[in-house]
């Protein structure tokens, strides 16, 4: 079983990027209908709509106990919601990905990134160090002389939950189904973290 903890964006703010990807690299191929697919493995390949989504800690192959401890530990998390705007674009060489990303990491989420990584390491997870960097993958198998998009995006999001995915293969390609949820909410009263064990 293969879990990270990431944020889905809303259905409209998905097919606002699908847009802007259809507008801005015109020569990218279109995504092929699940069965359909011949292209050959080092073609660049559109990330499906519906797997549009930011990572916050990638999890891995974890252990039905990790898992249960893991859900327990995000419990606790209590951070407001915000929202961001996609509104740059870059290139990984490492992974061969195409992503768009916030210029401006809103505060809450880098909050909400740090806080996942470490209720990961009380569920006794191991998870790499590394600085946070959020992004949406729009394309795989990018090679380093893909072109530049003709303009940049601009997509406004809105993020009032976190959630924990499990990455599921199947024959038509890798699903994300979201198999819990959380609520982002602020946690500043003094009721509240008393009812929390937190004061």
């Amino acid at each position: 079983m293969r879990y990270f903890i990431g944020l889905d964006l809303a259905p409209a703010e998905k097919l606002g990027l699908e847009s802007w990807r259809e507008k801005s690299l015109p020569e990218l191929p279109r995504v092929k209908q699940p069965g359909n697919s011949k292209a050959p493995v080092r073609q660049a390949r559109p990330v499906p709509v519906a797997n549009f989504h930011i990572t916050l800690c990638f999890l891995g192959s974890i252990t039905a106990r990790q898992l249960e401890s893991i859900s327990q530990c995000l419990d606790d998390i209590a951070v407001r919601p915000f929202s961001l705007e996609l509104d740059s674009t870059g290139y990984w060489s490492g992974p061969k990905i195409f992503y768009a990303a916030p210029t401006i990491v809103p505060e809450p989420l880098q909050q909400l990134a740090s806080a996942t990584e470490s209720a990961a390491r009380r569920a006794d997870i191991a998870v790499e160090r590394r600085d946070y960097q959020p992004h949406v993958t729009l394309i795989r198998n990018v090679k380093e002389d893909f072109p530049p998009p003709l303009f940049l995006p601009a997509q406004q999001c809105q993020f009032n939950q976190f959630h924990l995915f499990e990455s599921v293969s199947t024959k038509s390609g890798v699903t994300y189904p979201i198999r819990q949820s959380w609520k982002l909410r602020a946690d500043n009263s003094v009721r509240e973290r008393l009812l929390r064990g937190n004061l």
